[in-house]
Protein backbone atom coordinates (compact mmCIF):
# COMPACT_ATOMS: atom_id res chain seq x y z
CA UNK A 1 0.00 0.00 0.00
CA UNK A 2 1.65 2.87 -0.99
CA UNK A 3 1.37 6.30 1.79
CA UNK A 4 0.61 9.47 0.72
CA UNK A 5 3.19 11.70 -0.05
CA UNK A 6 3.75 14.32 1.61
CA UNK A 7 3.55 18.02 0.27
CA UNK A 8 7.19 19.88 0.02
CA UNK A 9 7.97 22.31 2.48
CA UNK A 10 7.59 25.79 0.94
CA UNK A 11 11.18 27.28 0.30
CA UNK A 12 11.20 30.75 2.09
CA UNK A 13 13.07 33.45 -0.53
CA UNK A 14 16.44 33.89 0.99
CA UNK A 15 16.77 36.87 2.94
CA UNK A 16 18.59 39.98 1.20
CA UNK A 17 21.93 40.74 2.69
CA UNK A 18 22.18 42.87 5.58
CA UNK A 19 23.84 46.18 5.46
CA UNK A 20 27.01 46.45 6.49
CA UNK A 21 26.63 48.83 10.37
CA UNK A 22 28.98 49.81 13.32
CA UNK A 23 28.63 49.99 16.81
CA UNK A 24 28.04 53.24 18.24
CA UNK A 25 31.51 53.82 19.30
CA UNK A 26 33.04 52.59 15.72
CA UNK A 27 30.55 54.89 13.86
CA UNK A 28 31.78 57.96 16.47
CA UNK A 29 35.18 57.54 15.69
CA UNK A 30 34.85 56.75 12.14
CA UNK A 31 33.01 59.68 11.42
CA UNK A 32 35.49 61.85 13.98
CA UNK A 33 38.25 60.53 11.77
CA UNK A 34 36.62 61.20 8.16
CA UNK A 35 35.68 64.74 9.70
CA UNK A 36 39.18 66.00 10.78
CA UNK A 37 41.48 64.12 7.06
CA UNK A 38 38.74 66.08 5.02
CA UNK A 39 38.32 69.65 6.84
CA UNK A 40 42.35 69.62 6.77
CA UNK A 41 42.90 68.75 3.52
CA UNK A 42 39.63 71.14 2.43
CA UNK A 43 41.66 73.69 4.46
CA UNK A 44 45.41 72.92 3.76
CA UNK A 45 44.36 73.02 0.00
CA UNK A 46 42.90 76.36 0.48
CA UNK A 47 45.97 78.69 1.90
CA UNK A 48 48.52 76.24 -0.55
CA UNK A 49 46.62 77.11 -3.68
CA UNK A 50 45.60 80.97 -2.93
CA UNK A 51 49.20 81.73 -1.84
CA UNK A 52 50.76 79.60 -5.04
CA UNK A 53 48.71 81.97 -6.82
CA UNK A 54 49.56 85.30 -5.29
CA UNK A 55 45.57 85.53 -4.44
CA UNK A 56 44.77 87.19 -1.03
CA UNK A 57 41.53 88.47 0.42
CA UNK A 58 40.60 92.45 1.78
CA UNK A 59 38.04 94.48 2.58
CA UNK A 60 36.85 96.86 0.61
CA UNK A 61 36.08 100.51 1.21
CA UNK A 62 32.11 99.28 1.84
CA UNK A 63 33.03 96.70 3.76
CA UNK A 64 32.57 94.03 1.36
CA UNK A 65 35.34 91.22 1.25
CA UNK A 66 37.57 91.06 -2.01
CA UNK A 67 39.67 88.99 -3.44
CA UNK A 68 42.49 90.31 -5.51
CA UNK A 69 42.77 89.31 -9.32
CA UNK A 70 44.25 85.50 -9.88
CA UNK A 71 45.84 83.97 -12.68
CA UNK A 72 44.56 80.72 -14.45
CA UNK A 73 47.42 77.70 -13.67
CA UNK A 74 46.24 75.11 -16.19
CA UNK A 75 47.05 71.20 -15.04
CA UNK A 76 45.82 70.00 -17.79
CA UNK A 77 42.71 70.78 -20.40
CA UNK A 78 39.54 70.99 -18.10
CA UNK A 79 41.14 71.33 -14.93
CA UNK A 80 42.55 74.13 -13.77
CA UNK A 81 43.40 76.07 -10.43
CA UNK A 82 41.87 79.89 -10.12
CA UNK A 83 41.31 81.56 -6.95
CA UNK A 84 38.08 82.84 -6.57
CA UNK A 85 35.82 84.21 -3.35
CA UNK A 86 32.31 82.43 -3.33
CA UNK A 87 29.96 85.48 -0.74
CA UNK A 88 26.92 83.18 -1.50
CA UNK A 89 26.72 79.38 -1.66
CA UNK A 90 26.35 77.25 -5.39
CA UNK A 91 27.17 79.91 -7.99
CA UNK A 92 26.60 82.51 -5.09
CA UNK A 93 23.37 82.26 -4.13
CA UNK A 94 21.96 83.68 -1.14
CA UNK A 95 25.11 86.16 -1.34
CA UNK A 96 23.25 88.97 0.39
CA UNK A 97 22.48 86.65 3.65
CA UNK A 98 25.23 85.62 4.86
CA UNK A 99 24.30 85.00 8.40
CA UNK A 100 22.40 82.89 7.00
CA UNK A 101 24.46 80.86 5.33
CA UNK A 102 26.65 80.39 8.18
CA UNK A 103 23.73 79.36 10.52
CA UNK A 104 22.91 76.66 8.04
CA UNK A 105 26.69 75.80 7.97
CA UNK A 106 27.11 75.74 11.71
CA UNK A 107 23.77 73.48 12.14
CA UNK A 108 24.98 70.83 10.25
CA UNK A 109 27.68 69.32 12.20
CA UNK A 110 25.67 69.05 15.34
CA UNK A 111 22.65 67.47 13.27
CA UNK A 112 25.22 64.79 11.39
CA UNK A 113 26.58 63.65 15.05
CA UNK A 114 23.18 63.37 16.80
CA UNK A 115 22.21 61.36 13.57
CA UNK A 116 25.06 58.81 14.00
CA UNK A 117 24.80 58.47 17.70
CA UNK A 118 21.31 58.27 18.30
CA UNK A 119 21.36 54.59 17.90
CA UNK A 120 23.47 51.81 18.80
CA UNK A 121 24.29 50.84 15.28
CA UNK A 122 24.43 53.02 12.12
CA UNK A 123 24.54 51.85 8.90
CA UNK A 124 28.45 52.20 7.72
CA UNK A 125 27.35 54.01 4.74
CA UNK A 126 25.65 56.72 6.08
CA UNK A 127 28.12 57.16 8.80
CA UNK A 128 30.73 58.06 6.12
CA UNK A 129 27.61 59.95 4.15
CA UNK A 130 27.30 62.01 6.92
CA UNK A 131 31.28 62.96 7.91
CA UNK A 132 31.56 63.84 4.43
CA UNK A 133 28.83 66.24 4.47
CA UNK A 134 29.77 67.67 8.29
CA UNK A 135 33.25 68.36 7.11
CA UNK A 136 32.62 70.12 3.80
CA UNK A 137 29.98 72.49 6.17
CA UNK A 138 32.94 72.69 8.76
CA UNK A 139 35.55 73.68 6.11
CA UNK A 140 33.38 76.18 4.60
CA UNK A 141 31.87 77.71 7.54
CA UNK A 142 35.66 78.61 9.01
CA UNK A 143 36.38 80.49 5.70
CA UNK A 144 32.18 82.39 6.18
CA UNK A 145 33.44 83.45 9.55
CA UNK A 146 37.17 84.15 9.22
CA UNK A 147 37.33 85.63 5.28
CA UNK A 148 33.66 86.62 5.08
CA UNK A 149 32.93 84.02 2.30
CA UNK A 150 34.38 80.77 1.10
CA UNK A 151 37.50 80.62 -0.85
CA UNK A 152 37.40 78.33 -4.20
CA UNK A 153 40.41 77.12 -6.81
CA UNK A 154 39.50 74.59 -8.63
CA UNK A 155 38.19 75.64 -12.00
CA UNK A 156 36.63 73.22 -14.49
CA UNK A 157 36.15 73.64 -18.30
CA UNK A 158 34.36 72.13 -21.36
CA UNK A 159 35.89 73.68 -24.41
CA UNK A 160 33.89 72.82 -27.55
CA UNK A 161 35.27 74.72 -30.89
CA UNK A 162 35.99 78.35 -29.30
CA UNK A 163 33.64 78.15 -27.28
CA UNK A 164 34.24 77.25 -23.47
CA UNK A 165 31.94 76.71 -20.94
CA UNK A 166 33.16 76.93 -17.59
CA UNK A 167 31.51 75.31 -14.05
CA UNK A 168 31.49 77.80 -10.70
CA UNK A 169 34.91 77.12 -9.23
CA UNK A 170 34.71 75.18 -6.18
CA UNK A 171 36.82 73.28 -3.55
CA UNK A 172 37.52 70.20 -1.42
CA UNK A 173 34.62 71.20 0.83
CA UNK A 174 32.08 71.29 -1.71
CA UNK A 175 33.62 68.03 -3.31
CA UNK A 176 32.63 66.82 0.01
CA UNK A 177 29.29 67.71 0.44
CA UNK A 178 28.03 66.48 -2.99
CA UNK A 179 29.64 63.40 -2.75
CA UNK A 180 28.35 62.77 0.25
CA UNK A 181 24.73 63.90 -0.43
CA UNK A 182 25.51 61.04 -3.54
CA UNK A 183 26.20 58.32 -0.89
CA UNK A 184 22.69 59.18 0.77
CA UNK A 185 20.82 59.21 -2.10
CA UNK A 186 22.16 55.94 -3.80
CA UNK A 187 21.90 54.24 -0.41
CA UNK A 188 18.44 55.52 -0.84
CA UNK A 189 17.69 53.79 -4.06
CA UNK A 190 19.48 50.70 -3.57
CA UNK A 191 17.44 50.16 -0.13
CA UNK A 192 13.91 50.91 -2.00
CA UNK A 193 15.10 48.74 -5.40
CA UNK A 194 15.75 46.18 -2.43
CA UNK A 195 12.48 46.36 -0.88
CA UNK A 196 10.66 46.06 -4.19
CA UNK A 197 12.45 42.97 -5.29
CA UNK A 198 12.01 41.34 -2.12
CA UNK A 199 8.01 42.17 -1.98
CA UNK A 200 8.00 40.89 -6.05
CA UNK A 201 9.41 37.79 -5.20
Amino acid sequence: MNEPQQPAPEQKPPEPPREPSLERPRAGWLFLMILAVILASDLATKYATFKFLGASIFLAPDGTPTLTSSSVYTLFPGLALEAALNLGAFNGWFAQLPWLLIGISALALPICLYIVLKSNHRPAVLVVALAFISSGAVGNLYDRIIYGGVRDFIRCSIRIGEQEWVWPNFNIADSAIVCGVAMILIREWYLARRARTASAG
